[in-house]
């Protein structure tokens, strides 16, 4: 051990012995440390570990860099949303989108090193703690690393919401398929973030362009399965017709038999089930428009598995009451299941 390591030891040992003499002559701060060593003691710290935190012992040197790099990034922030406001941005999501560039190899690199640095060592502090035994400073010392590898944290997903955004309009159709991927890239974001071995001397964006975009086409492929399955608008569910009817004349009416099959609806159909319906046909409503899945199950607060099974169980009660030869459904008279034929795969 060298000198300077023996005379931080006898310095800590002081400190401590000092701040445990403190706690004992107030019980209120004792007992609120305890509870805050408990509390750090079932927090999870997750870190990726690097060979060269060993060496680090004691050196406050990647802290520092990456502390004055925080306040560069804040500082340059600031001033572009400044220059966005005064140019009269007209796009607020690209005002804040070019707030936070992307980091250069180099940012990432100091960035990465000092928030799992920062963990390492409060982790190592956390195993030595007792709550019995446990130092107000300590705790302190603990949740300062924890909290500033957590501002850290924020500002590597701050300087990556740009890439997830960018990656998320390549796999959309439609604004709010934008929201929804750009929501789930930012989660995807976060635990690429956490996995992130700096030491590899890899780019974070590459890597987390890679887990995003993975997690996006398996999103994609699911959802196109579904649209290939179910189809999604009124046209599409009243004229879907098996192959073996698509040589036989198409319903020249399908609103009119949606709208009779609804008005025997209230005698057979419980009222969530009537509702269904409706808001499904887009009859539910003044200017008619079609509701999804999603937006009839936030409004009866369940799932969009649940409204789509009393759907179905809705259809099944309505079954008796079509009449195929009033409609001119000449091919779906002999059909053992006409409302399912007509509304074929109405998910």
């Amino acid at each position: 051990m060298s000198v300077c390591s023996s005379k931080r030891q006898v310095s800590r040992s002081r400190t401590s012995a000092a701040a445990k003499k403190s706690q004992a002559a107030d019980p209120a701060i004792a007992l609120a440390t305890r509870k805050d060593a408990e509390s750090l003691l079932k927090t999870e710290i997750r870190f990726i570990y690097a060979a060269e935190f060993e060496v680090l012992e004691g050196n406050q040197e990647p802290i520092t860099a990456a502390q004055q790099m925080l306040n560069i990034l804040k500082t340059s922030a600031t001033e572009s949303a400044r220059l966005a406001t005064t140019s009269g941005g007209e796009n607020n999501s690209l005002m804040l989108m070019s707030c936070d560039p992307l980091l250069t190899f180099a940012q990432e690199q100091i960035l990465f090193r000092a928030m799992n640095l920062l963990r390492f060592r409060a982790n190592c502090l956390r195993s030595r703690l007792n709550p019995d035994d446990a130092t107000a400073e300590v705790v302190r010392q603990i949740r300062g690393m924890l909290d500033l590898s957590e501002q850290i944290r924020s500002q590597l997903v701050r300087s990556n919401l740009r890439l997830v955004a960018s990656i998320a309009r390549k796999f959309s159709t439609s604004v709010h398929d934008v929201e929804e991927f750009s929501s789930d890239g930012s989660m995807i974001l976060l635990g690429a973030i956490d996995r992130f071995d700096y030491s590899r001397k890899f780019r974070f964006s590459t890597y987390a362009t890679h887990s995003i975009q993975r997690h996006f086409f398996r999103a994609w492929k699911v959802r196109q399965r579904r649209l290939q399955r179910f189809p999604v608008t009124s046209a599409e569910i009243l004229t879907e017709v098996p192959e073996e009817y698509m040589e036989q004349p198409i319903c020249a009416d399908p609103e009119a038999v949606v709208k009779e099959l609804l008005r025997q609806a209230p005698e057979v159909l419980d009222p969530r089930e009537y509702q269904i319906l409706m808001h499904r046909f887009g009859l539910g409503g003044s200017n008619g428009d079609t509701r999804t899945l999603r937006e009839i199950a936030a409004d009866l607060g369940v799932s969009k598995e649940r409204v789509r099974q009393l759907q179905l169980k809705a259809l099944d009660k309505l079954r008796p009451f079509l009449n195929a030869a009033e409609f001119n459904l000449d091919f779906l008279v002999d059909a053992e299941e006409p409302v399912e034929m007509l509304t074929a795969q109405w998910g």
